[in-house]
This record gives C-alpha cells, sequence and structure tokens, in this order.
C-alpha cells in the first residue's frame, strides 16, 4: 500500500525581532522551517507587536504549540 500524500513533518516556528529602519523600535517577523532546515513560509511584511506576529503565524498555521 503506498502513501497518497508525503508525510507532514511539524515545522519549526521562530519569531524574530528586527530593528526597524529609522533604529527607533523594534519589529517582529516570523519564519518556519522544516526540520532539515528548509526555509518553508515566512511572514511578508513585519509587525509592530510579537501578539500581532504571533497572530498572522496562527493565520498561517502556526498552533502555539
Amino acid at each position: 500500500m503506498a502513501l497518497v500524500d508525503p508525510i507532514r513533518l511539524p515545522l519549526r516556528w521562530e519569531f524574530i525581532p528586527v530593528e526597524d529602519q529609522r533604529g527607533i523600535s523594534i519589529r517582529w517577523k516570523w519564519r518556519a522551517t522544516t526540520q532539515t532546515g528548509e526555509l518553508a513560509l515566512e511572514s511578508k511584511r513585519s509587525f509592530e507587536t510579537r501578539i500581532a506576529c504571533e497572530a498572522d503565524a496562527k493565520a498561517n498555521g502556526y498552533s502555539g504549540a
């Protein structure tokens, strides 16, 4: 019996502080990598707070676990 879909391992999620271009504040970005370190997903923009960043990540599959 062959599998139809490949086994999907959990992604490793990271929340990254990024210095604002003006150098006066920190913004947040997220990215998800596979278990082998390959980039799977990343935020398209930066966020003012980590809470907003996590909300966007959850909308893209982050479970918070």
